[in-house]
């Protein structure tokens, strides 16, 4: 039999390098910052639930949107989340593109920083670009966006092997390493053991109608 592909969930990747050391710099104070909002709760967690240090943290920026120095970054996520919507099939045309979220974010040295699977409201396109990540790091998952095909899982011949089975895809990335997918998609991050240093910037973007805004 012919077999054909129906109602795909596209992800895209590209490696950007070039970024790396202007992005991590940039970074720095904003990690430092969501450090130091965060020692207060770690004190009391370690007062009140007898935790011995800040395993299981993540460190979460506020917002870079705002920030001229980032615009570099930000001006090309946008263009190319309106070149994968285009790629995906919609008239782009009637749309304009706009930020809802951009962070820098990073997990503790002592290990277990993860995050369960979410999505982001408002959005259209959600991505990852990976400033600090290596083969010991968190790994960023995806889950199937099918919901009836989760409630009447079978059980897969190798789980190992990417197929129609799947219900997880996970991706190993590296410094540099870019990826935008659509917002629908539900993503989670891997527990981290604290081996290596895993920090990501993470954007959402959410597309509004044209017609729309001129009559704002």
């Amino acid at each position: 039999m012919i077999k054909q592909e129906y109602f795909s969930s596209p992800i895209y990747y590209e490696d950007k390098p070039e970024w790396l050391d202007k992005l991590n710099k940039l970074s720095d104070p904003y990690i430092a910052d969501a450090r130091k909002a965060s020692s207060e709760v770690v004190k009391k967690n370690i007062k009140e639930k007898g935790y011995k240090n800040d395993i299981g943290q993540t460190y979460h920026s506020l917002s870079l949107i705002d920030d001229e120095d980032f615009s570099f970054f930000h001006d090309y996520m946008a263009k190319k989340s309106r070149w994968v919507l285009d790629d995906m099939g919609y008239d782009m045309e009637k749309y304009s593109i706009f930020f809802n979220d951009s962070w820098v974010q990073e997990f503790s040295f002592n290990g277990a920083g993860h995050h369960w699977f979410h999505t982001h409201s408002n959005s259209h396109i959600s991505g990852f670009y990976f400033l600090k990540a290596s083969k010991f790091t968190s790994k960023p998952l995806f889950q199937d966006p099918r919901s009836s095909h989760l409630g009447l899982k079978l059980k897969e011949k190798d789980s190992e092997k990417v197929t129609n089975a799947c219900d997880l895809i996970n991706y190993e990335v590296k410094p540099g390493s870019l990826i935008l997918f659509p917002a629908y998609l539900s993503h989670a991050y891997a527990v981290d053991h604290g081996i290596e240093p895993f920090r990501f910037i993470h954007i959402n973007m959410r597309a509004i109608e044209k017609d729309i805004l001129k009559q704002l």
